[in-house]
């Protein structure tokens, strides 16, 4: 599966993981997934990790209308692990999508620790 998310409900945090080819509607169908879960809470941050990503075929369309989801609460942190200039650029045009507020609330970096310590996660927590 492309897309999966597990929920540590003890950290309260999302840990979604996009794997080799990513289309758009593997993206659509994790929004729905997540959405479904009993145990998410939109105020739960989020670490979406990139890093065994090998190729992807979204459209502007689908980034756009998924930064328009009101699945996570203002308050919730979400970063993204985005390892290569490519996967970068992306996420940061999602983040763009999703207007003012994004800049306090999601972050992208290139590597595992810093969002960590962004999510306020030890830097030895072990992801689920």
């Amino acid at each position: 599966m492309p897309v999966s998310h597990s929920i540590d409900t003890q950290h309260s945090l999302v840990y979604t993981v996009f794997r080799g080819l990513v289309t758009d509607g593997d993206f659509d169908d994790h929004l729905h997934s997540l959405s479904a879960d009993p145990r998410f809470v939109s105020s739960m941050p989020e670490l979406v990790d990139l890093r065994e990503v090998t190729k992807v075929s979204l459209s502007r369309d689908t980034l756009r209308a998924s930064a328009r989801w009101e699945l996570h609460s203002a308050q919730a942190r979400r970063a993204v692990v985005a390892p290569t200039d490519f996967l970068y650029g992306l996420a940061r045009m999602y983040q763009s999508y999703l207007g003012e507020p994004s800049e306090s609330q999601f972050r992208v970096f290139r590597t595992v620790a810093p969002a960590f310590a962004w999510l306020g996660l030890a830097e030895t927590y072990q992801l689920p």
